[in-house]
């Protein structure tokens, strides 16, 4: 028995008609999904809020700046009419800027036009908002290459060893700059150590820099890493679940404002979003948080840094 895919709407709203036509195009034809899509465009606030309220949609991304309204408003329109409806921004322009707004908006994904645009990441980001329960896992983000490696953390000692071994891997592809993804490996690894668990009274159980000779197996973290032909991939994974996608966003505007010199943590998550090419984060309350963390061998990358959280139920 044939068993139909499921179909989904996109409502893709930006004024540059050439960019919108390219992703329709694209995912008109290239996307690859286990579901089936449509997309539709529209050019203007105005037009996309007339598609909205002449059909349902089961996502929308659009552009922040649009000649009428700006995209804040669209997507606050667009779950007053469909609360279930995923949201995600796109922006030619420096998302830094818009972090109070993605706070106060719960806007999680804010695509970036790069050039050349990176067309399989956007499949990447779609495929997240749409199927949620698939977010999680090294093997989502890589296409094809190589088996992946792991590593689990048993105490806080396994830190420095997983940190060189992973580096090494890295070397191995003859990447430039190990000691920047060194210390990116170093802040994930030891924030998922050390900020996973928290007491009945919402304090960390343990302090950076404490000696842990065991976690017990409900506390330890796994690593995991692996790459394709065009990057480089490490996942690392805490089964706390502590941290939610508002805090995450808070801290970072934190420290593009400078309102954080005189904290005393939350600058880690800021550091790697920024010292790598691309960073997902994927939080399951109480039972998860993951940080994919990528490296482009082909130099697909770009100052201007995309924020991707996905927050599975």
């Amino acid at each position: 028995m044939i068993t139909e895919q499921k179909l989904y709407r996109l409502l893709l709203v930006d004024d540059d008609n050439t960019i919108r036509h390219n992703l329709q195009d694209y995912l008109a034809n290239y996307h690859q999904a286990d579901y089936d899509l449509t997309v539709e465009g529209a050019s203007s606030a105005t037009e996309a809020l007339d598609k909205l309220k002449e059909g349902s949609y089961d996502l929308i991304i659009c552009d922040i700046n649009l000649p009428d309204k700006d995209g804040f408003y669209v997507l606050r329109q667009a779950v007053q009419l469909y609360p279930e409806i995923k949201r995600a921004l796109i922006t030619a322009y420096d998302v830094d800027t818009y972090l109070e707004l993605v706070k106060q908006e719960k806007i999680y994904n804010v695509i970036t036009k790069s050039a050349p645009f990176n067309f399989e990441e956007l499949s990447t980001v779609i495929n997240n908002l749409l199927k949620p329960s698939q977010v999680f896992g090294l093997e989502n983000y890589l296409t094809g290459g190589e088996a992946l490696s792991t590593i689990t953390l048993h105490s806080s000692h396994d830190i420095i060893s997983a940190q060189e071994k992973v580096k090494e891997f890295f070397a191995a592809q003859e990447v430039q700059n190990l000691d920047i993804i060194a210390v990116v490996l170093i802040e994930a690894m030891t924030n998922a150590v050390y900020h996973s668990i928290k007491n009945a009274d919402g304090t960390y159980q343990y302090q950076k820099g404490q000696v842990i000779e065991a976690l017990s197996p409900s506390q330890e973290v796994t690593i995991t890493y692996g790459k394709d032909d065009d990057k480089i991939g490490v996942a690392v994974r805490d089964q706390g679940g502590k941290v939610t996608p508002d805090e995450i966003i808070y801290w970072m505007e934190r420290n593009v404002s400078g309102n954080s010199l005189m904290d005393t943590h939350g600058r880690g998550i800021f550091l790697i979003h920024r010292l790598m090419d691309r960073v997902i984060i994927n939080v399951a309350k109480d039972r998860s948080t993951e940080l994919i963390l990528i490296h482009y061998l082909n130099g697909m990358t770009s100052e201007n840094k995309p924020i991707y959280i996905n927050e599975v139920s």
